[in-house]
């Protein structure tokens, strides 16, 4: 398991189309010293954008014997290229979070946050202490307090808006994506963070992916009968990944069914209620959401 891959650097705007368009125009840059000259950053932001991809799961490495640092596009970094390579849907930025919460052995500290991290108010000392513990009971080598403080920062950063805003603030054209997505918000005044555990506008292809990764046995019939509260609590559920509360999830549940989602059903089975969703495997639910994106002008040079 990895920490620190990403140099201290949150995912900027720009950083992972560059990394796709280079891995699919110039793969051979991948595994150079020169891989900064053709991104056209500093050489620890091409690590940095490097470790992003696959971490996100756009890119892995290559399995054969070879350059060090080479890499290939995934299959889902092949429908994001194709269908959405500028990253400018918010449903992109959904599935990118929850390959990376998903990443284990990458972003171990995004699995933990979004699974087993209980706090709602919270200090960022809290976190990186939580973290500790935790690894503690997992056994294994234990990374330098200096390394988790490192990865908690970066993942705070990622997600966290910063309230009040401030226009001035050159911080913000620095910000990550993610952050629009709506998950924490950290008070400038107080330093406390928060997570928002509101229903949030997710496409139901990327909430159905995540269903399926998580409950990863189904019937003939290949349909899933799951209560609300497994679909809360589950590891990897879509009440951890996308920072639900039961309620807040079954009110997203009840818009699905009002905006004509026919894969979902809700019903009550001795006072609880009862989800049944149709099931299919993440690429058929990936390829789904990517193709209702209307294509972008491509354009014909790096930004």
């Amino acid at each position: 398991m990895r920490f620190g891959g990403h140099q201290t650097f949150s995912i900027r705007e720009g950083w992972l189309y560059k990394g796709l368009r280079i891995l699919e125009e110039e793969p051979e840059a991948f595994g150079t010293d020169g891989l900064q000259d053709y991104m056209g950053v500093g050489r620890n932001m091409a690590k940095s954008i490097q470790h992003w991809l696959v971490a996100t799961s756009l890119a892995q490495p290559v399995g054969k014997k070879g350059r060090k640092g080479e890499l290939r596009l995934t299959r889902f970094g092949e429908l994001v290229w194709r269908y959405d390579r500028y990253f400018l849907e918010p449903g992109t930025w959904w599935l990118i979070h929850t390959h990376l919460v998903h990443n284990r052995r990458n972003a171990l500290t995004w699995n933990w946050f979004f699974n087993r991290f209980t706090g709602t108010r919270f200090e960022r000392g809290v976190v990186i202490e939580g973290l500790r513990r935790y690894l503690q009971m997992e056994g294994g080598r234990m990374p330098s307090v200096r390394t988790l403080e490192r990865d908690v920062a970066c993942l705070l950063r990622s997600y966290s808006e910063v309230v009040p805003r401030e226009r001035s603030d050159p911080e913000n054209l620095l910000e990550c994506p993610m952050i629009r997505l709506g998950l924490l918000t950290h008070s400038r005044h107080s330093g406390f963070y928060r997570i928002n555990t509101a229903s949030k506008e997710i496409p139901f292809a990327v909430f159905g992916l995540v269903v399926t990764r998580a409950f990863s046995l189904f019937d003939e019939s290949h349909t899933l009968d799951l209560s609300l509260n497994d679909l809360a609590q589950r590891w990897n559920g879509p009440g951890r990944i996308f920072a639900l509360s039961t309620e807040a999830l079954f009110e997203m549940l009840v818009q699905y069914q009002e905006r004509g989602e026919k894969r979902l059903q809700i019903s009550s089975q001795a006072g609880e209620r009862i989800v049944r969703i149709d099931a299919q495997d993440s690429e058929a639910w990936m390829e789904e959401y990517l193709q209702t994106i209307e294509p972008e002008p491509v354009l014909t040079a790096l930004p």
